[in-house]
C-alpha cells in the first residue's frame, strides 16, 4: 500500500501544540510595585587640580514590575523612577549642585532555588536609562541612553502577598554625562566621563 504524502507532519505537529498549550500551566506571572534606597556613585572621572565633583551620595527608587516564572528562572521586567540629589560640581571657592532624574528599564533575569515559603535567588541583567536634571546646564551634558548592569541576591517570600527584598549592585557599562559641568563662569576640568554606580536596598511587594 502505498503511503500518504504529507501525513508525517501532523505527530510533530500535535508535539508542537502540547508544548504550546504547557506554557501557561508551566508560567506564573506576577505584576508587584517596589521600592528602596540607594547609595550613588560617579566613577572613571578624574578632576583636574583646583577642581571637584563628588562622587558619592544618597538616593531612592520606586516603580512596578512584572515578574514571569518558569520553573528554576524568571525574567522581571520593570519601570523605576530613580533619584539622585545633591551631586556638586566646583572649582575653588564656586559651586554647583545638581540633581539627576533617572527612569530606568531593567530586565532582570532570576534563577530561583525553590525551598517552601522561602525561594533565595540570584539575578542580572541590563538596565536601560533616560536621564535628565532640572539644572539646564546640566540637563544637555547626560547621555541619551546610558547602560547600566546590575547583579544582585534576594529572597522571594510567599505570605499570601509575595515579598521580595533584595540587594544590589549595578556599574555602568557606558558613560552617564559628559564632564564639564557649568560652575560659575567656568566649566569643569579633568580626565574621563563620569559612569554611574549604585548600590540599593530594594523591597517589592507582588500580588
Amino acid at each position: 500500500m502505498a503511503k500518504m504524502k504529507g501525513c508525517s507532519w501532523w505527530p510533530r505537529g500535535l508535539l508542537a501544540a502540547a508544548l504550546f498549550l504547557s506554557v501557561p500551566a508551566a508560567a506564573a506571572a506576577q505584576i508587584g510595585v517596589l521600592g528602596g534606597y540607594n547609595r550613588e556613585s560617579l566613577g572613571d572621572f578624574a578632576p583636574a587640580e583646583g577642581f571637584d565633583l563628588s562622587d558619592r551620595t544618597a538616593g531612592y527608587h520606586f516603580g512596578v514590575f512584572y515578574n514571569i516564572s518558569l520553573a528554576t528562572f524568571s525574567v522581571r521586567p520593570a519601570v523605576i523612577y530613580h533619584r539622585v540629589p545633591k551631586l556638586v560640581a566646583s572649582i575653588g571657592g564656586d559651586s554647583t549642585e545638581f540633581n539627576l532624574d533617572l527612569v530606568e528599564i531593567p530586565l532582570d533575569i532570576r534563577m530561583r532555588f525553590a525551598v517552601p515559603k522561602v525561594s533565595p535567588y540570584i539575578l542580572a541583567g541590563p538596565v536601560l536609562t533616560f536621564p535628565s536634571s532640572t539644572v539646564s546646564g546640566v540637563n544637555d551634558l547626560l547621555s541619551s541612553r546610558p547602560i547600566r548592569v546590575e547583579v544582585g541576591v534576594g529572597v522571594e517570600i510567599g505570605l499570601g502577598l509575595r515579598l521580595w527584598p533584595e540587594l544590589r549592585y549595578g556599574f555602568g557599562v557606558t558613560s552617564l554625562m559628559r564632564s564639564d559641568v557649568p560652575v560659575g563662569t567656568s566649566t569643569l576640568e579633568g580626565e574621563g566621563n563620569p559612569r554611574h554606580s549604585s548600590w540599593s536596598l530594594r523591597l517589592g511587594i507582588s500580588f
